[in-house]
């Protein structure tokens, strides 16, 4: 089990001047054990990030489910493996065009821009 999981800051930002509801942020790991990264990837989508690739999660949190996804992290990465949470501004990389296959659709800079099915 992993000890400790601190957010990266992708952007230059200083988190405690921060005063966001919702931060957008990333997730990403590498997880051997199948039965664990399965657990994981259901779990995250529960809390409403998506799937952006096989084991990357896009979407707004805020503090409360920032800090489950780091629980999350200690309780199925075993030493041996890798994650990460980090904060980005991923919504604007795609208004920029600087991405393939994804399109600003696919990344609202709001948590109120979501569709609700």
């Amino acid at each position: 089990m992993i000890k400790n999981i601190n957010l990266i800051d992708l952007g230059g930002n200083n988190f405690m001047a921060q005063a966001k509801l919702h931060n957008e942020v990333m997730v990403a790991y590498d997880i051997e054990n199948s039965k664990n990264r399965t657990k994981l990837f259901k779990k995250l989508k529960d809390i409403s990030l998506q799937p952006i690739q096989k084991s990357v999660f896009w979407g707004h949190l805020n503090k409360a489910e920032e800090d489950s996804v780091k629980r999350l992290l200690k309780e199925y990465c075993q030493k041996t493996d890798k994650a990460f949470v980090a904060r980005i501004a991923l919504s604007e990389q795609v208004n920029q065009n600087n991405s393939i296959g994804y399109d600003k659709d696919d990344f609202p800079k709001n948590p109120h821009e979501y569709y609700v099915l």
